[in-house]
């Protein structure tokens, strides 16, 4: 005969599966979460503007420097970031190319030279990935179609629902 834990008499469906699952577990900690900046926080209002300034400039050295004859430029923004009130800031450019190959060679030739964590993740698409602090570089190339995909992001910083609406509408012109 097997003997089957009593529910939890709150009927809170994560206890009841855990008990379920574990019923040697008695109490589950979970990490704490960092609480959301509050109305009567102040944050730092230029951060946003200087890190979306950083990984613009960061972005178009890259490319520049690995996709030489390049006539595209990355676009960068403030887009949302991890969690309610907080953005990040991000680049990218999508295009096609024929020598999308030797673009990821030549990226993440760059990338290693300047100190960056650099992997392949697996799959059948050629792909870069590096992460260096609160950066992290992407790209992507489909080799039958030519479809070749950069982009550099941050972190995410924590601002406000409010001003989190705000800073992405303005780096979008208004959308």
């Amino acid at each position: 005969m097997e003997l089957h834990p009593v529910p939890d008499p709150t009927g809170d469906p994560f206890v009841d599966a855990v008990r379920r699952r574990h019923p040697d577990v008695d109490v589950v900690l979970l990490p704490p979460e960092p609480p959301p900046p509050g109305p009567d926080q102040v944050v730092d209002e230029d951060l946003p503007r200087a890190t979306l300034a950083r990984v613009a400039t960061l972005a178009r050295q890259l490319w520049a420097s690995t996709a030489r004859d390049s006539d595209v430029v990355p676009e960068t923004r403030l887009a949302f970031g991890d969690g309610p009130g907080a953005v990040r800031a991000a680049a990218r450019v999508a295009t096609r190319r024929d020598d999308g190959f030797h673009v990821l060679v030549a990226l993440r030739h760059e990338l290693e030279t300047h100190g960056w964590e650099v992997t392949r993740p697996p799959g059948a698409v050629e792909r870069v990935e590096a992460h260096l602090d609160d950066l992290v570089v992407t790209a992507s190339y489909v080799e039958g179609a030519g479809a070749l995909l950069f982009q550099v992001w941050s972190g995410s910083l924590a601002v406000g629902p409010e001003r989190a609406r705000e800073l992405t509408c303005a780096t979008r012109g208004g959308r």
